[in-house]
């Protein structure tokens, strides 16, 4: 079924809107101020008007009344803290986001519009070799044989499961892994084989024994002329991994804490899920929030460092699980887009439709399982648009696996 090009316009206008609301709040704070001032001025008029005119104090005295009968939550999702975010000047280029479609697992693979690229995750739940698309998609891509950046946000299958093919297919200046030691008896002797000092800088008791990681670990630590850096940070007030031209684009991610990893054990699946960074993107007035496999365990943590943030697009946790994007995250950074990285009738029910329902408010959702591969592209403007494979309506995007 075709979406409407009429009501997918009017859409797309109303959310323009939105976003320039947005953008020109960040961007002129004198604005701003402005606005304070004469809404100072307005209450001091009423609260003379309250004080000196019995009618007027009923009035108001019936509206508050009315008002607390009605309203009985608050807001607890933190400070807004956009203040700690850098201040960025425009850009003249495009950045693109591009969410390859890999089946059920996440592959990100972000050009910035100085021409430094980044990959984040690369796997399958169940298949063991690179599919064709995937590599030629890649390959389209990085046509000079060299990645700045990859990272891993978690162990499993579905994010790592490529990765080693990634490192033999490119040169790859920097890798962001996580602060996991690999344990496998069949590849034993090639990790005790490895680079102690890079060995070092794994500082947490736990290891995971899979093969498909112990591959992963082996190609990273041994690829030639490559700056290895943990996902890890000192402290709840320093990021250890800030991705930026220093002018007009950032990505900062809020990793886990050194006293989080000493105290977390990953004996659960949603454990080793809840090491994944989340991290956000901005580029010209837009904000992308990218989580991995981010859970209920550690999405409390990021929003009690960042609070309240104004973004625009989510890529949603965990491929769209039962216990991830819970509601005080989604309340913390305020998206109205959001990409689920699924795949066609995967056993693990992704995207379940609590997480759906939860993005009621989302002016459109958009998958990988529907859609195929999504790119996300942000111009000199600050207006961004998805392009995608295959077109959905937004009633198809909106019903989850397990729908009754």
């Amino acid at each position: 079924m075709a979406t409407d090009p009429k009501k997918k316009a009017q859409t797309k206008a109303k959310s323009k809107a939105k976003r320039n609301v947005k953008k020109a709040a960040r961007k002129n704070p004198g604005l701003v101020v402005a606005l304070v001032a004469l809404l100072i001025v307005v209450v001091v008029v009423v609260a003379v008007l309250y004080l000196k005119v019995p009618a007027v104090h009923d009035a108001i005295t019936n509206i508050i009344s009315q008002e607390s009968s009605t309203s009985n939550s608050t807001n607890n999702s933190g400070n807004n803290r956009n203040a700690n975010l850098p201040v960025l000047e425009r850009g003249e280029g495009e950045l693109r986001v591009h969410f390859v479609d890999v089946g059920q697992g996440d592959c990100i693979y972000i050009e910035f519009p100085d021409g430094k690229d980044m990959l984040i995750d690369c796997g399958n739940e169940d298949k063991t070799n690179m599919p064709d698309s995937v590599a030629t998609n890649l390959q389209s891509r990085i046509t000079d044989g060299k990645l700045d950046y990859l990272m891993l946000t978690h162990a499993d299958q579905d994010h790592v499961g490529y990765m080693d093919e990634v490192l033999e297919m490119f040169e790859v200046s920097t890798i962001y892994m996580p602060n996991i030691l690999a344990n496998n008896s069949g590849l034993a002797s090639e990790i005790n084989a490895l680079d102690s000092q890079k060995l070092a800088k794994f500082t947490d008791d736990d290891k995971i024994s899979t093969a498909v990681y112990a591959k992963f670990f082996i190609a990273a630590l041994t690829e030639e002329n490559c700056q290895i850096v943990i996902n890890k940070d000192a402290d709840d007030s320093h990021n250890s991994i800030v991705i930026s031209d220093d002018s007009t684009y950032n990505l900062t991610f809020y990793c886990m804490t050194e006293a989080k990893w000493a105290s977390t054990n990953l004996n659960s699946a949603e454990k080793k899920n809840a090491v994944s960074p989340i991290g956000i993107l901005e580029y010209n007035g837009v904000r992308i929030v990218l989580t991995g496999d981010s859970n209920e365990r550690n999405e409390p943590d990021f929003i009690r460092r960042v609070g309240s943030i104004d973004c625009d697009v989510l890529k949603v946790g965990h491929h769209g699980s039962q216990t991830s994007s819970t509601t005080e995250f989604l309340n913390a950074i305020s998206c109205e887009y959001a990409v689920f990285c699924c795949g066609t009738g995967n056993g693990y029910q992704h995207p379940r439709q609590a997480a759906i329902n939860r993005m009621s408010s989302y002016t459109e959702i958009y998958r990988t399982d529907l859609n195929g591969n999504i790119v996300l592209t942000i111009n000199a403007s600050g207006e961004f648009d998805f392009h995608v494979d295959r077109e959905a309506t937004q009633e198809q995007e909106r019903i989850g696996a397990d729908a009754a």
